[in-house]
């Protein structure tokens, strides 16, 4: 498994080097003088409240997350397809005793000629442009790992998109894991309203420098298909397929393949919004609670998706009512969502307030020389 997914990782990087080549020859021009270049400070903060009450479930805490985060970035842009940032991404969970929770670098390097794009370094996850459900990851999961660290190749058009990257998640030492990801996700219309896609995920999970614990294989797949219209509202309704491959090399009990249906459905109008998604089918987290030679469960480490994926019931529901809408050209989001969800034995429920906004005040400008 080890040496397939160390093969997908060179095709990617090659892919990378094509992608990188191709573009510079379609747009010599362009790399070879600059001809106009503009300096943005992006200014992102994300105010986030996540209540959960999943006493006597057995498939996650019930908790309160609450805090912000703030992201800084000093981006320079030049023939309006390049670009460059530097900044830093911070975090606090209000009530903590830190005066921050989370610090990181924030560096990348962005190409974007409205049709292919790429995207290197230390970035927000805001940039991927892929379609992840919770199946993949929970919101709870995404406030508190915001970053991606590694790249993203990317294509999208009036039909569909496309998007393949790696994401390094842990670093080979005596404080980590080493743990990356590689994910995929595609999708393309037809018949006006109908579309199909799917969405991969391969992860490893494996060793630090100072302790030879054990390496974990995690696959997930998820073709669907689903139709997207208005009639007054605005409708959207998925069927999909999840199959995971997932092998523990501590236990050595070979490969387990728990799979399962999901049938997703939204309908909105005015901001507000009603939405349904029901899973069928096995425990996707059946390594959850094991334990490694470090003492520590797998848990999240493993599995970013939300934690009800984890039914050993055969079902999960989710349903939310709420409001979520943009301002000022996208600038300010809102949400607002009462969630109740079910194993098929009780109601547990969830409570998700957010606010993000983005600004991005231009500071200098090349072509018509002067600051904004």
């Amino acid at each position: 498994m080890a040496r397939k997914i160390a093969i997908v990782v060179a095709l990617l990087l090659l892919s990378l080097e094509v992608f990188g080549q191709g573009q510079l020859a379609a747009a010599k021009s362009d790399t070879t003088a600059i001809k106009s270049s503009c300096l943005y400070l992006d200014a992102g903060l994300d105010f986030d409240f996540d209540n959960t009450e999943y006493s006597g479930s057995g498939l996650g805490s019930s908790e309160t997350l609450f805090g912000i985060s703030l992201t800084p970035v000093l981006r320079y842009e030049w023939n309006e397809k390049h670009s460059i940032g530097v900044g830093v991404s911070g975090q606090k969970w209000f009530g903590s005793a830190r005066f921050l929770d989370d610090i990181d670098l924030v560096a990348y390097y962005q190409f974007n000629n409205g049709r292919y794009g790429a995207v290197a370094g230390v970035f927000s996850f805001d940039k991927m442009i892929g379609r992840y459900s919770e199946a993949f990851f929970s919101n709870v999961w995404l406030a508190d790992n915001n970053l991606i660290q590694g790249l993203a190749l990317q294509y999208s058009d009036k039909v569909g998109f496309a998007e393949l990257a790696v994401d390094w998640l842990g670093m080979y030492s005596a404080e980590r894991r080493e743990q990356f990801r590689i994910l995929f996700s595609g999708e393309g219309g037809f018949a006006k309203v109908m579309y199909a896609g799917g969405t991969l995920q391969m992860q490893h999970y494996a060793n630090r420098a100072d302790f030879d614990s054990n390496v974990v294989d995690n696959i997930t797949i998820n073709p669907y298909v689903g139709v997207d219209f208005n009639a007054f509202f605005d409708f959207d309704i998925r069927l999909g397929y999840l199959q995971t491959l997932q092998r523990d090399r501590l236990s050595g009990g070979g490969w387990m393949a728990p799979m399962g249906g999901e049938l997703f459905f939204r309908m909105s109008r005015w901001g507000v919004f009603i939405s349904n998604n029901l899973y069928v089918g096995k425990n996707l987290q059946p390594l959850y609670n094991m334990v490694g030679k470090e003492g520590t469960i797998y848990g999240a480490d493993l599995y970013a998706s939300d934690p009800f994926y984890g039914t050993t019931t055969g079902i999960y529901n989710r349903t939310g009512i709420g409001y979520e809408r943009n301002f000022w050209k996208e600038r300010i989001k809102v949400k607002a969502e009462m969630v109740l969800k079910t194993d098929g034995k009780k109601l547990y429920t969830q409570q998700i307030v957010s606010l993000g906004v983005n600004l991005a005040p231009k500071l200098y400008d090349k072509a018509n020389r002067r600051t904004k």
